[in-house]
């Protein structure tokens, strides 16, 4: 069963800098009823309204089966100085689903694990990759529904948040980036409802093959024929009419 484990939002605004010169990337979880908007989580403060927030964006969730995959790859705590010790191989080479608990520890090097919300999510979730939700794809959470709409593409602040060499690349490479939605119904959530999967489309295109540097061709031209373009996210809409365009016969 896939259930909301955590609510999230901006902990501290940081400076930074990039173009906007502050970021809300930092989030953290929070206790009780939250109000989810038409355009983001009430309470959540978005620096960067060109690439954060509105319509398609309003919402990052991301599970904790893919937050285990992507911690492997840290070697200090995200805004916080380097770690001084180096961190044992066995620690980021950590398989695809392995739990928090089950992740084994050396005595005396300190847990690196970092707080829920370190990636800029606002929904942290269990029992599902994000990678295998479909595109369009809606939940219901308490009385909120949610649709999703793209994979999160990381930027020059999340590497600069998480201090790691090549992060960017890296993180892309792992496949597991977590989910924007936009809201289609708003209302209030709280951290341990159960989530509802009301609607699986047809057309089969997950977030993990929509992130990839070319979507499946076959699956992109179902996704296309499926919504009307004013209800794609710009740059799904744009990525999947390469993909068509791309294949034999095009």
């Amino acid at each position: 069963m896939v259930r909301l484990e955590h609510v999230c939002v901006v902990h501290e605004i940081l400076p930074d800098a990039g173009r906007v010169g502050r970021t809300g990337i930092d989030k953290r979880p929070v206790d009780g009823p939250v109000e989810v908007g038409p355009l983001q989580v009430v309470g959540d403060t978005i620096c960067d309204t060109t690439h954060h927030g509105g319509r398609f964006r309003a919402v990052y969730v991301v599970s904790d089966e893919d937050a285990a995959v992507v911690e492997t790859l840290l070697t200090r705590t995200p805004g916080a100085p380097a770690f001084p010790v180096e961190v044992p191989a066995r620690m980021r080479e950590v398989p695809v689903g392995t739990s928090e608990a089950s992740r084994e520890r050396t005595p005396g090097v300190p847990d690196r694990t970092p707080p829920v919300g370190w990636m800029g999510e606002n929904f942290r979730v269990s029992g599902v990759s994000m990678s295998e939700v479909l595109l369009g794809e809606r939940w219901r959470i308490g009385d909120v529904e949610i649709a999703f709409t793209e994979p999160r593409v990381p930027c020059a602040t999340f590497q600069r948040w998480v201090g790691e060499e090549s992060w960017v690349r890296r993180f892309a490479d792992l496949g597991h980036p977590g989910a924007l939605a936009e809201v289609i119904t708003p209302g209030t959530v709280r951290a341990g409802l159960p989530v509802e999967v009301v609607h699986r489309p047809a057309h089969g295109l997950s977030i993990g093959e929509a992130f990839r540097p070319a979507m499946p061709a076959d699956k992109a031209a179902e996704f296309l024929a499926t919504y009307a373009p004013a209800d794609i996210q710009p740059d799904m809409l744009k990525k999947a009419r390469a993909a068509v365009n791309r294949s034999p016969g095009a």
